[in-house]
């Protein structure tokens, strides 16, 4: 082909708008990588910016990367055409640069136009298909965050279930089965949890048809009266106490039946207390129990895990606030709040071992308060792997903050400030204030400050209530 007739392949009044339907970019450079024509879709948002690259170097409209990837490209075309070779299409993805910066991404597929030193460029605006990759990326993550939850809340409801000395079944209203039940209401009516799931409730006493049994527990419930119902056991023939709760989950109605035996009612305490201690044994998260002061008294296998500890002996006796990141402070936060509310959810902080690594964990804990040996009771919970799917990540801004905040309990106030602003310094305040769950003087210690100091820095940032001023 001529040069004159090669070089016009974009300008042809034939070849251009239908090169244009299905490339959103259309360029012709020179093995140089000169832009010699340049045409574009008019929906593209950058259809007037492309018409000003007519006689630039394409490599400087575009990153540095796409730059080396172009000048390969153009490279393997000239070896082609050295050895008398069209050679294949070759692709390159290119991010053109829009003000000085990363503008849009295009695909193109490059072709040598035969007879000529020109190259062809068919290029498709990757902006679309990125927003739908980025849209996947969010929906699938979204996705990872709701199984979590739902798998946390299958975790708590079944924990609870086998936890409470209660005897609890679900009976579906639809056909009288037994949707779920727990080990107790099992073996109260001689069975086992397998055996009874998905057999009929009325099957379990005697002379109680299916319809019969549902509407004498549905019957007091709307009613709102709390009456039992007297049932007596096929197996054993005692007599046993039902009542029963109507609710609806998920389109289906069911009831939750609690089962009392009035003459045994705690019959089921001793198969109770084998199931805490298997929990306590081989639960997936760790319990430890201390006296008054923190002091361990039993610690879980997953405790020892955690902390890396070879046996139980070797923290028995020992501080629990050893093992905490903040020690101490750690240690009067969950005393003094369990002492007071009787209970401390999901308290966060680290968890260290004798060789100096740390753990980010959660802790429940619970003041069983024995009239002559209060125990503290503590559930830790491995919190690395949850932060990571539940949280999305910071932008540079936030993790500056976060940093700053991980430095709290670990240096004093005065070091963590000396290059920050007031802005810092009252974040830092506030999320002692917070971890403390209001206790000024374990923020105080927590920050390094005396409590003068720290009621100073409160009022100038305005975080005294009224009533407190």
């Amino acid at each position: 082909m001529p040069m004159d007739a090669a070089s016009a392949v974009l300008q042809d009044s034939f070849l251009a708008p239908v090169l244009t339907s299905f490339a959103d970019v259309c360029l012709e450079i020179d093995d140089n990588g000169t832009v010699a024509v340049a045409k574009v879709k008019p929906e593209v948002a950058a259809d007037k910016e492309v018409q000003t690259w007519v006689g630039a170097d394409l490599k400087e409209l575009v990153d540095p990367g796409s730059a080396r990837r172009l000048q390969e490209r153009l490279e393997k075309f000239a070896e082609d055409a050295q050895g008398d070779a069209e050679g294949p299409v070759r692709w390159v993805e290119l991010s053109h640069l829009r003000d000085g910066e990363t503008g849009f991404p295009v695909r193109y597929a490059m072709h040598r136009i035969a007879g000529s030193g020109r190259i062809l460029m068919l290029g498709q605006d990757q902006r679309p298909i990125i927003e739908i990759q980025q849209q996947l990326l969010n929906a699938q993550v979204a996705l990872e965050r709701d199984y979590e939850a739902q798998r946390e809340i299958d975790t708590r409801y079944r924990i609870l279930m086998d936890f409470t000395a209660d005897a609890i079944v679900l009976v579906s209203t639809s056909n009288g089965q037994i949707v779920d039940i727990n080990h107790t209401a099992a073996a109260m009516l001689d069975s086992t949890r397998a055996g009874l799931v998905g057999a009929k409730f009325a099957d379990c006493f005697a002379n109680r048809g299916t319809e019969d049994l549902l509407a004498a527990l549905e019957l007091p419930d709307a009613a709102g009266s709390s009456s039992s119902v007297e049932v007596e056991s096929r197996n054993q023939q005692r007599l046993l106490h039902l009542t029963g709760k109507l609710f609806r989950a998920s389109g289906e109605q069911l009831v939750m039946v609690r089962v009392v035996d009035p003459d045994h009612a705690g019959a089921g305490d001793g198969q109770l207390a084998s199931h805490l201690r298997q929990l306590f044994h081989h639960g997936p998260d760790a319990i430890v129990f201390t006296d008054r002061d923190g002091n361990i008294l039993a610690a879980s296998e997953t405790f020892l895990n955690l902390t890396d500890a070879p046996a139980s002996d070797s923290v028995r006796g020992r501080s629990i606030a050893d093992f905490l990141g903040r020690g101490a402070v750690d240690l009067r936060v969950l005393l003094d709040n369990a002492r007071r509310s009787g209970h401390l959810r999901m308290y966060a902080t680290r968890l260290k071992t004798d060789f100096g690594a740390q753990l980010a964990v959660e802790i429940s804990a619970a003041w069983l308060d024995d009239e002559f040996d209060p125990v503290l009771a503590l559930v830790i919970r491995n919190a690395a792997s949850a932060t990571s799917l539940r949280v999305e990540g910071p932008g540079p801004q936030d993790q500056n903050m976060q940093n700053v905040i991980e430095l709290v309990g670990s240096s004093a106030l005065k070091d963590i400030v000396s290059e920050t602003t007031e802005v810092i310094e009252k974040i830092c305040i506030e999320t002692a204030i917070e971890l403390t769950r209001n206790n000024r003087v374990a923020a105080a210690e927590m920050l390094g400050l005396s409590r003068q100091s720290l009621y100073v820095k409160l009022r100038k940032y305005g975080l005294l209530s009224r009533d407190e001023e």
